[in-house]
C-alpha cells in the first residue's frame, strides 16, 4: 500500500487547509439515509506530513441484498462477525472530528457518518469536500465524473472496485494526478469554494472554534455568549453546524457573532423542538426576540365599558404572550373577512363585536336587526352574557392563515433516527410553553405549517 511519498503534492496542498484531512469511502446496504446502514468504512488521514489508515467491516444489523452483495462483494456472511458501528464509533471519531472529510459524493458519506454516529449517541459534523464537484470544476470539458470514469480516464490501477480502501486509494491517486495538471493555488481555491459544510474562519477564538466543530449537524437551539459569559443571542437551527459555518462565511456578520466567544448548544428532536427550546432560553436570559421579518395579525377580545367583549385586529408580535392568539392572519383584510364569516357561523352580533363597517352610521340599528333576524335582546344583560360566553367558546375556531380547518391542535415531532418524540400544543400559530405562556415568531409559523403538511398522522385537533 502506498505511503505519504506516493501523494506528495496532495499532502502538501492538504496541509494548507489548516485542518487534518480524511479521505473517506463507505459501503452500505443501500442509498436511503434513514433506513440503510454502513457495511464498510475506510479512510486515509493526512496530518502533519504523515498518514494514518483505517479500514473496518461493519455489521449493519440488517440484511444485505443480493444486488448490493454483487456490487460490493460484501455479503451477510462477510459481516456476520464484524462489530456494529456503535462498537467502533469511539475509535473512529478522533480520526474524523475536527477534520476535513473528503469523499466522492461527500453528501452520501458525510450523511451516513452523521446518522451512524447519532444512532450511537455521538455528535459529529464538520466541513466536507465533494470530489465529484471538484472534478467538474477542474475538468469541465469532461462529461462523466463518477469514480469509474475517473479511474479509466487517468488509467489508475484498481483491484476490488467498490471496496472501501481500494476506492480511497484510487481517489487519492486521482487527486494527486489533478495536482500535476493544475497549480496548487487554483486547486486549493476551487476546493475551498466547494466546501459544504464550510470550514470555520481561522480568526475565531480557539475555544469557540472547538465548540462549533463539536456540534452536530442536526436540530437544536444555541445560546451565544460573549467573553464574560453574558448571553448575546439565542438562535434555533435545523442543521446546526452547516447553518453556523455558513453564517461565519458571510462577509458581514451579525453583531452577536462578531462578539461571540462561547456557545451553549441544546440538541432538539426537530425544528419545532428547537424553536420551543429557543423560546425558553431567550426568556431565561431576558433576550427579546428579533422583530418580525413578516407581519401577522390576530384577534383580541377586550371588554367595552358595558362589559361587552369586542373584537380588535392587532399585530401578533414575535415573543411571549400570556394568552393564546385567536386566529392568525397574513393581513388585516383577511382578518376582517374571517371575523365576519365566523360571527355569522356562530350567531354572534356584529354590532356587539364592533366589526360593522366604519361607513355604517352609529345611530342606525345593526343590519341583523334591520333585516328582522334579531330582536335587539342581544344588548340586554342576558344577551351580553350569552354573547361573551359564545366568544369564549368559539374564539379558538378562528382560522389560522392558510392551514385549512386546523385551529388548535397537538403536534408530535419525532426524531428521524432514534424515534424519540415530543408533543406540543399549538393554537393560532403559537406554541405552548411549560410556564403556561404562548410563544410566536415568524419562523415558528413556517415550521408549524410544514409540520401540518408533512406529519398529518402526528396531528390531533383539540376539540
Amino acid at each position: 500500500m502506498a505511503d505519504i511519498s506516493h501523494w506528495p503534492a496532495l499532502a502538501a496542498v492538504f496541509s494548507r487547509f489548516g485542518l487534518p484531512v480524511a479521505v473517506v469511502d463507505l459501503e452500505s446496504t443501500g442509498g436511503n439515509f434513514y433506513q440503510d446502514r454502513i457495511t464498510e468504512i475506510a479512510l486515509i488521514r493526512f496530518e502533519n506530513g504523515k498518514i494514518r489508515r483505517y479500514e473496518q467491516l461493519v455489521n449493519p444489523q440488517q440484511p444485505i441484498s443480493e444486488f448490493i452483495e454483487n456490487l460490493t462483494g460484501i455479503s451477510n456472511e462477510t459481516v456476520a462477525h464484524a462489530p456494529a458501528f456503535a462498537d467502533i464509533a469511539a475509535d473512529l471519531l478522533p480520526l474524523l472530528q475536527h477534520s476535513l472529510v473528503v469523499a466522492h459524493n461527500s453528501r452520501f458519506d458525510h450523511t451516513f457518518l452523521r446518522h451512524e454516529f447519532a444512532r450511537a449517541g455521538i455528535d459529529f459534523a464538520g466541513p466536507a469536500l465533494c470530489t465529484v464537484q471538484l472534478s467538474r470544476r477542474l475538468y469541465p470539458q469532461e462529461y462523466k465524473h463518477n469514480l469509474d470514469s475517473i479511474i479509466e480516464r487517468f488509467d489508475i490501477p484498481v483491484a476490488n472496485r467498490h471496496r472501501a480502501m481500494t476506492d480511497v486509494v484510487a481517489l487519492c491517486d486521482f487527486l494527486e494526478r489533478s495536482l500535476q495538471e493544475h497549480s496548487p493555488d487554483e486547486w486549493l481555491q476551487q476546493s475551498q469554494s466547494l466546501l459544504r459544510p464550510a470550514m470555520l474562519p481561522s480568526t475565531l477564538p480557539p475555544d469557540l472554534q472547538g465548540q462549533i466543530y463539536a456540534l452536530p449537524d442536526s436540530a437544536g437551539a444555541a445560546v451565544w455568549l460573549d467573553a464574560h459569559s453574558q448571553a448575546l443571542s439565542v438562535e434555533a437551527y435545523e442543521h446546526a453546524y452547516s447553518e453556523i459555518s455558513a453564517a461565519f462565511s458571510r462577509k458581514k456578520l451579525p453583531p452577536y457573532l462578531q462578539a461571540a466567544a462561547q456557545i451553549r448548544f441544546m440538541p432538539a428532536i426537530g425544528t419545532l423542538h428547537a424553536l420551543w427550546l429557543k423560546a425558553q432560553a431567550a426568556l431565561e436570559h431576558r433576550l427579546m426576540p428579533s422583530k418580525n421579518g413578516k407581519y401577522f395579525f390576530t384577534v383580541q377580545f377586550t371588554p367595552s365599558a358595558q362589559g361587552v367583549l369586542q373584537a380588535k385586529i392587532v399585530p401578533l408580535n414575535n415573543g411571549w404572550h400570556e394568552r393564546k392568539p385567536n386566529g392568525l392572519f397574513l393581513h388585516k383584510k383577511a382578518a376582517k373577512r374571517a371575523l365576519a364569516d365566523w360571527a355569522q357561523t356562530h350567531d354572534l352580533c356584529p354590532a356587539l363585536l364592533d366589526i360593522l363597517p366604519t361607513t355604517y352610521a352609529a345611530n342606525q340599528p345593526c343590519p341583523l336587526q334591520a333585516l328582522g333576524s334579531c330582536d335587539g335582546n342581544c344588548r340586554s344583560s342576558s344577551g351580553i352574557e350569552r354573547h361573551n360566553r359564545l366568544i369564549e367558546q368559539y374564539a379558538p375556531q378562528l382560522p389560522v392563515a392558510d392551514w385549512g380547518k386546523l385551529h388548535e391542535f397537538d403536534v408530535t415531532e419525532r426524531h428521524p433516527l432514534n424515534g424519540k418524540s415530543i408533543t406540543f400544543r399549538c393554537s393560532g400559530g403559537a406554541i405552548a410553553l411549560p410556564d403556561g405562556r404562548w410563544y410566536f415568531d415568524d419562523t415558528l409559523h413556517a415550521a408549524l405549517k410544514a409540520a401540518v403538511k408533512k406529519n398529518k398522522a402526528d396531528i390531533q385537533p383539540v376539540k
